[in-house]
């Protein structure tokens, strides 16, 4: 019988014996910064793994990012829980803790300590709430294990869940590494991996390796302040002889396609010491690779670089296919991505588009300014927020001019909405009256409904922003050339496949991504957690 025929009241007895049609292993692959807008520019041209996928599985073509802040942390919390980011708790990649003022990294855990000696902090899912997919599996299906891989630690972390088997993320010319949160110790696997790539890091360039018939990609250079960024300046030098391995290093290595291939071989390693998919029970591993992101915010997505990151990804990830399906020929496999991205500022702007890039410490400044100017006080209101689309209050110099806050922040919320820059600003109390659940098509979500869901009271700020679409909220010289974090369309809609046992298909209504996990927990036949998406219809069986 398929899991999805199962009724409600049998599925957790029935989850705790072996499932007709459940497979031994399944993969989920989240691709860092990958909106479904590159994959269709791109896909064409491509042969290897990603279009295996888009040919032989589930496609659902119009897929979103629910939410209103589209970030890494946020993204990568609710692909495996089915919730937004108001319920994950992890509403942005760094936030103000209300109870100390401190900014707080997603998964910053000074309680643990980091296994890798040279990894300044350590960290875990102590500030995620709920669970995920691999948390359900191992309560209901005895023996089913959990583990996640990443270039990033909050990429591994988010979508591994409250209780993993193990977590491993990319810490620079150490290899991979994790944190006593998850075990005292690295397995004796990775320790052999570590050190065999170890010895790959002295010298290593990053070519271009067009393939027949494949058109350039843009070839061109923009100057804002301080920083010049490049696009077409392959080969790149990533490491040369006898330079030293340190942040430098590791800088250059994170953007390029080296990045995912370590990664993919990384993933081979565990499904091997791990012996995945091969045990009494349903195996779950998570994969995200982060290269794309890296080179997203270097270089932008219609440059020489991403056309080749693409094809290099899409290459590694068919050698993944091919390991798997050597491994376990029932594996399923899932793609998704925590979020999209825009090209470069300078780039759309000399195509016509309306795009801008605003110096985030000038508008804070000017926000201050004119509210020491309507206030009559001395200090700034409004502290330095870690991400642009939030802003805090400053308790002190409120207090010690005896202003009223909501009064402090109507004015902040009225000068906000007059900027340019500004689609629409919202204070906390607007947005705790607004339904998260509201329902109606991802592709046509109101703002106020996109940011509730980026919201929780404990953390996020005062005023929560949703800036003009094009407009790329950092400027010199700490600015990177081109970003995402928005609630438009661009940064929202992601890919979404499900590749296993069923027909091949390409839909085109309307999904989310908090889809994806109460999906996969129908077809394996478990009961899922609390959940903001539903289970799709994946269509008939091979």
């Amino acid at each position: 019988m398929r899991a999805r025929t199962l009724l409600p009241c049998l599925l957790p007895a029935l989850a705790l014996a072996a499932v007709p049609g459940r497979p031994r292993l399944v993969v989920v692959i989240a691709i860092d910064q990958c909106s479904a807008e590159l994959i269709q520019t791109y896909g064409p041209e491509l042969t290897g793994g990603f279009h295996q996928l888009l040919t032989q599985g589930v496609q659902f073509t119009e897929a979103y990012q629910d939410h209103g802040f589209t970030e890494t942390g946020p993204g990568h919390s609710v692909l495996l829980s089915g919730r937004f980011p108001a319920h994950t708790g992890i509403v942005e990649n760094e936030w103000v803790d209300r109870a100390t003022g401190k900014v707080t990294y997603c998964v910053a855990d000074p309680t643990v300590r980091a296994l890798d000696p040279d990894t300044a902090h350590a960290a875990s899912n102590a500030t995620f709430l709920g669970d995920t997919l691999g948390d359900w599996l191992q309560a209901q299906v005895p023996g089913s294990r959990a583990f996640s891989i990443s270039g990033k630690d909050r990429a591994a972390i988010l979508m591994a869940g409250r209780h993993p088997s193990g977590v491993f993320w990319f810490t620079g010319p150490s290899g991979f590494s994790s944190s006593t949160a998850y075990m005292a110790h690295l397995p004796d696997w990775l320790v052999r991996y570590d050190h065999a790539l170890s010895r790959r890091f002295a010298t290593q360039s990053w070519l271009w390796t067009k393939e027949p018939g494949t058109p350039e990609g843009r070839v061109a250079s923009w100057t804002y302040g301080a920083t010049v960024v490049r696009n077409g300046a392959l080969p790149r030098l990533i490491q040369g002889a006898g330079m030293p391995l340190g942040p430098g290093f590791t800088a250059r290595f994170d953007k390029s396609p080296f990045l995912d291939q370590v990664t993919e071989e990384g993933a081979e390693a565990l499904v091997r010491g791990e012996h995945l998919g091969r045990g009494p029970a349903t195996d779950l591993l998570t994969v995200s690779f982060s290269a794309t992101d890296y080179i997203g915010h270097a270089y932008g997505n219609l440059g020489t670089e991403m056309r080749d990151q693409i094809h290099r990804l899409d290459q590694t990830l068919g050698r993944f296919l091919d390991v798997l399906k050597r491994h376990d020929p029932d594996v399923w496999v899932v793609l998704s991505a925590d979020h999209g991205g825009m090209d470069v500022v300078e780039a759309l702007q000399a195509e016509g588009f309306p795009a801008r890039r605003v110096d985030g410490a000038a508008f804070l400044g000017a926000l201050n300014a004119a509210m020491k100017a309507r206030f009559k006080v001395a200090a700034d209101l409004f502290m330095a927020p870690p991400e642009p689309t939030m802003f805090y209050l400053k308790a002190a110099p409120l207090k010690a001019a005896g202003l009223d806050r909501t009064q402090v922040l109507g004015a902040a919320e009225a000068w906000l909405r007059a900027r340019p820059e500004v689609a629409r600003a919202f204070t906390a109390t607007e947005l705790a009256a607004v339904d998260p659940a509201a329902t109606g098509s991802p592709r046509d979500s109101r703002l106020s409904v996109l940011l509730r869901r980026s919201f929780r009271a404990s953390r996020s700020g005062d005023l929560l922003v949703a800036f003009q679409p094009l407009t790329l909220f950092n400027a010199p010289p700490r600015g990177s050339a081109a970003g995402h974090g928005s609630p438009w369309a661009y940064d929202r809609r992601v890919p979404l496949v499900f590749w296993g046992p069923w027909k091949a298909a390409e839909r085109t209504d309307p999904v989310r991504t908090v889809d994806l996990a109460p999906t996969l927990a129908r077809e394996l036949g478990i009961k899922p957690g609390a959940v903001d998406g539903k289970a799709l219809d994946l269509g008939p069986l091979k």
